[in-house]
């Protein structure tokens, strides 16, 4: 090598140690990021990206209820437009129902089985109507004197309970002559029924919950409030009754006993309530605006939820383990049992008035007064993965970073660079 060309040695270096830098700042940003505050940073934002919409089905006036079979395939919604719909999960863009049924007057309540085969309506014609789901015509028709506010079915579509101005009728899918009625003389706002339909309970404007077992029409309890109780459910075996009063509370009791065995407090009227089919917790919304989840098992509120606005609707999966919600804020939120930082929301045209979940929380539907019914697939956002992977690599902050291995290497070149320059200088001389 010539001495020009060692010449060159301080140009070579200095470009050898801009490069290094160069290369350790890109190792600094894209190889090693730092995954703990991207995390972090992530916590507080609705995981939307694992929600699709399916479908909305535009009807010609407000929803006021929604009802999904257990493993989401059938949804069944009732319209001020007085009719019965039924859907299926399939997406396409216009959505077409299966089928609909015209009422004379608006369809206030709807229900469908978990085996799918039967769906019922009540309307503000007095009629309950029972539905095959291949076919619109009704199975029978029955009429209650007086509107009808809400209706259920038993998880076989065996028995149906409805609720009306001033009565509780007690039915059975192969006849429209009803089992048993029960006269209340007030409005029944609320009724539920277990699993099996062995179990039926109501709430009414006479300020009382009822109980009753399927074989009579006598109370195996009955609970005087001191106001209206507006809203009411029953976990799947029957066990547990939940209800929600115009007082401000929420009221927990057993099939034994009319003795709550848990009341609580909150800001404002129990608009609507929900019970895990397991019967481990509440759901319930209240006109203050927010949401209340209650630990049965330990007695204790889990967490509240502030909305926007008045919580219409409020439903929980079969697991206990998604909670949905719908307010006058246009919004529905998804949750996980375990935090009040919703998984997901949706913002509609107008009020949600009824939503309803699968029992995986996998499938849900809304209904607005924006004339819509919207039907979701929910999945769990993809988690990072752990760190043990086949590298087993540990970036942590005790870690060398792997841009300073490759500066001592560039530090031990340039001196054994030096010397070998020095050692030629001296041979010249």
């Amino acid at each position: 090598m010539s001495v020009k060309s060692y010449k060159l040695l301080p140009l070579l270096l200095f470009l050898l140690l801009l490069s290094n830098g160069i290369f350790s700042s890109l190792l600094s940003k894209n190889v090693i990021p730092d995954n703990q505050e991207i995390e972090n940073s992530n916590k507080n934002i609705p995981h939307q990206s694992a929600t699709v919409l399916l479908w909305n089905y535009t009807t010609k006036d407000d929803i006021n209820s929604v009802s999904i079979s257990s493993d989401g395939s059938y949804t069944v919604a009732g319209s001020d437009d007085d009719n019965t719909y039924l859907f299926n999960k399939t997406s396409s863009s216009p959505k077409t129902p299966m089928w609909n049924r015209t009422s004379i007057n608006e369809i206030n309540s709807v229900a469908i089985s978990s085996e799918i085969n039967y769906i019922v309506s009540g309307s503000n014609d007095n009629h309950v109507y029972l539905f095959n789901k291949s076919i619109s015509t009704p199975l029978w028709n029955y009429s209650m004197d007086s509107v009808v506010l809400s209706v259920k079915i038993s998880n076989d579509g065996n028995y149906i309970v409805a609720g009306s101005t001033d009565k509780i009728s007690f039915l059975k899918n192969s006849s429209s002559t009803p089992l048993w009625n029960y006269s209340t003389d007030a409005i029944v706002y609320s009724v539920a029924i277990s699993d099996d339909g062995r179990y039926i309970t109501a709430g009414c404007a006479n300020d009382k919950v009822y109980l009753f077992y399927k074989t009579s029409n006598d109370t195996l309890w009955e609970f005087q409030a001191d106001d209206d109780i507006k809203t009411i459910d029953i976990s799947a075996d029957g066990y547990y009754i939940a209800a929600g009063c115009v007082n401000n509370d929420l009221y927990l009791f057993n099939k034994f006993s009319k003795t709550p065995q848990l009341s609580y407090e909150t800001g404002g009227d129990v608009k609507a309530i929900a019970i895990s089919s397991d019967g481990k917790y509440i759901a319930a919304g209240s006109s203050d605006n927010k949401t209340y989840v209650i630990d049965i098992v330990n007695e204790e509120l889990v967490w509240t939820y502030e909305c926007g606005d008045i919580i219409n609707s409020v439903a929980i999966s079969s697991n206990g383990k998604r909670i949905l919600i719908g307010s006058n804020d246009n919004k529905t939120y998804l949750f996980d049992i375990s935090s009040n930082i919703p998984l997901w929301f949706y913002e509609a045209k107008g009020a949600i008035t009824a939503v309803a979940i699968s029992s995986s929380g996998e499938y849900f539907v809304i209904g607005s007064e924006d004339d819509q019914v919207y039907m979701f697939h929910w999945t769990p956002a993809i988690e990072e993965e752990d760190d043990d992977d086949d590298l087993d690599i540990d970036f942590g902050e005790s870690s060398i970073p792997f841009g300073n291995y490759f500066l001592g290497f560039m530090l031990l070149a340039i001196i054994s660079l030096v010397l070998i320059y020095k050692r030629k200088i001296q041979r010249t001389k």
